[in-house]
């Protein structure tokens, strides 16, 4: 795995997701408890994690396989959970129970998930 491609990938999703969560939120005025919005979310979160993915393994000298691609997807998981304890956290929830919302582990799982079958596709 190339770890300095995976960090810029890494965090090139969760700045996708920041924006598109903000966009949700504050543009549609959609709550983070509402149905419509988990479907919008999950959906925005699974195309993000594919085109992210596709973007890494497109780069010649990559492994690509379902396991390098399950490697990408944690390691795309634990970028975003650093990244949500030292700004997400902070300066917007104020609780870092945040980490046991349900729905926060469900978005890092299907990173995982996509990441994994980009890997195995790109094979």
């Amino acid at each position: 795995m190339n770890w300095k491609k995976g960090t810029y990938f890494g965090a090139l999703l969760w700045i996708l997701i920041f924006f598109e969560v903000s966009i949700l939120m504050f543009g549609f005025n959609l709550d983070g408890e509402d149905l419509f919005y988990s479907i919008l979310h999950y959906i925005s979160v699974a195309i993000f994690a594919t085109f992210v993915s596709l973007l890494y393994f497109k780069s010649g000298r990559i492994k690509r396989d379902v396991r390098e691609g399950l490697m990408l997807g944690i390691y795309f998981a634990i970028i975003g959970i650093v990244l949500d304890a030292i700004i997400t956290v902070p300066l917007f929830i104020k609780d870092y129970s945040f980490f046991l919302d349900a729905g926060l582990l469900i978005g890092y799982l299907e990173t995982v998930v996509f990441a994994g079958i980009v890997g195995h596709f790109r094979n």
